[in-house]
């Protein structure tokens, strides 16, 4: 009758402790086929070994690798069986010497060791030797159990591999790969972060990504998370800004995806992100040449048209005046025909320098054509108030040009003037009206102001032709 493994224990914790070495063998063989029959069973190596590092005890794994089923194997030491067995003399000295550093230590002791099949084929063992004392602190015996690891090795060289691989790629991408869980915190950040935006990504750890990214986009960023977190989608091509070491905001295009568990459970949300600080700079200018006078870098008739609408607006809800004033260089197409259009280039960005220290800060200058431009004077209470300003602009723009050593120039601006909504509360009327007044000072001798009235608009109406 074959008794239990529980009956086995219970009954060795009853009787070990009286027993002496010759009783324990005794009882070790009284049972032998019972354990036999239970350690045989195991897939790892069972070994158990006196003090004196002879065998007493060993599964049928053990027997089979070690060659041991031919010979008695009992009562021997290690240094004994690798004489009877030269071929793995190598390994029972090495079985020897472990089992000597086991009883130096004098606790549980872990190592990893190679040993080769009846078919030739390498396997990898991991060794616990447990070293057992009596009361007196003497070696009683040594408890060995392997077991087979080999898989678990391919797989974590197989792992190492791949994270090897990851690893030179993040190293030395371009582009910024971001881990964050469900909530946004940051639990990986490449290499890469640290090259393009100078911060050590161990710092990120933890921290959560709304906190590198620009407080205009915030909000967006979180939409984006919440829509990739919930619905498990991929959001593609989205811009943002991440603050770098130098407290700067850069530009990155991203794309967003998730990582689930086979549970379908998010793990972590993926972050790729490509630098575009320079094509963002690229069209920042673009778009600024498209508002902005190429030669006297102020806005254009474009820029002008587009605010125009706001001001009207804002006058309207303030209730107050907007005068529009029309005005351009006297004369100016002679002296382009005189000295060439580099001088007149240049007295051109004077007559600007000259016309914005006149004015408000809150004004606006405008150029809409070769030598015309459009001010906008805004929040005046009174027309009285337009004429102070007027005036005392139309007088400073009478002063000489000095454009060079060589050249000084004399020669006035013309201007004429509509207000918002006194003469017109239409943008076109408005414009229209303050040319009409511009054409009346021209009329009148030039190197004045005019603002519209019926008068001026006669004037216009008659076709008078003038010159710059």
């Amino acid at each position: 009758m074959i008794h239990s493994t529980k009956e086995l224990v219970n009954t060795e914790i009853e009787r070990v402790n009286p027993m002496d070495f010759t009783q324990r063998l005794s009882f070790l063989k009284h049972h032998e086929g019972e354990l036999r029959l239970l350690i045989d069973m195991i897939e790892e190596f069972i070994v158990l070994k006196d003090g004196s590092g002879k065998w007493i005890l060993a599964n049928k794994k053990v027997i089979d690798t070690y060659c041991l089923a031919s010979i008695s194997y009992q009562g021997k030491t290690d240094l004994e069986l690798a004489e009877l067995i030269p071929e793995l003399e190598e390994k029972f000295i090495d079985n020897y010497q472990s089992d000597e550093e086991a009883w130096y230590y004098g606790s549980s002791f872990k190592m990893e060791k190679s040993l080769f099949d009846q078919h030739g084929v390498e396997h990898t063992w991991e060794v616990i030797k447990t070293p057992v004392f009596d009361d007196e602190g003497n070696r009683s015996h040594l408890i060995i159990v392997s077991r087979n690891i080999t898989d678990r090795k391919k797989s974590e060289e197989l792992l190492y591999q791949r994270e090897r691989k990851f690893r030179v790629i993040t190293e030395n991408m371009k582009d910024i790969i971001l881990l964050v869980n469900s909530d946004g915190f940051i639990q990986y950040a490449s290499p890469s972060y640290e090259k393009i935006l100078g911060i050590t990504p161990e710092l990120l750890k933890r921290e959560n990504i709304l906190t590198q990214v620009h407080p205009n986009d915030v909000s967006d960023i979180q939409e984006r998370l919440d829509k990739v977190s919930i619905r498990k989608t991929l959001e593609h091509k989205f811009e943002l800004r991440l603050i770098d070491a130098n407290k700067q905001y850069r530009w990155f295009e991203a794309n967003c995806s998730c990582v689930k568990k086979q549970s379908g459970v998010l793990e972590y949300i993926i972050l790729a992100a490509r630098e575009i600080s320079e094509r963002k700079q690229y069209e920042h200018r673009l778009e600024k040449m498209a508002y902005q006078d190429y030669l006297t870098k102020i806005p254009n008739r474009r820029s002008l048209m587009e605010s125009l609408p706001n001001l009207i607006k804002d006058a309207e809800e303030n209730e107050k005046l907007l005068a529009i004033a029309y005005l351009d260089l006297d004369f100016f197409k002679q002296i382009n025909d005189t000295y060439g259009h580099e001088i007149g280039d240049r007295l051109l960005a004077l007559y600007v320098k000259r016309i914005e220290n006149n004015l408000r800060e809150t004004d606006k200058i405008a150029r809409v054509g070769g030598d015309e431009f459009i001010i906008t004077i805004e929040a005046l209470n009174s027309k009285e108030e337009a004429v102070k300003i007027i005036s005392r602009l139309c007088e400073s723009l009478k002063e000489p040009w000095k454009i060079d050593d060589e050249h000084m120039l004399l020669t006035t601006s013309s201007m004429g003037v509509s207000l918002y909504p006194t003469d017109d509360t239409d943008i076109e009327a408005l414009l229209n009206k303050a040319d009409i007044a511009l054409y009346a000072a021209k009329n009148n001798g030039r190197g004045q102001y005019q603002f519209y009235s019926k008068a001026t608009c006669h004037i216009k109406n008659s076709n008078t032709k003038t010159t710059s």
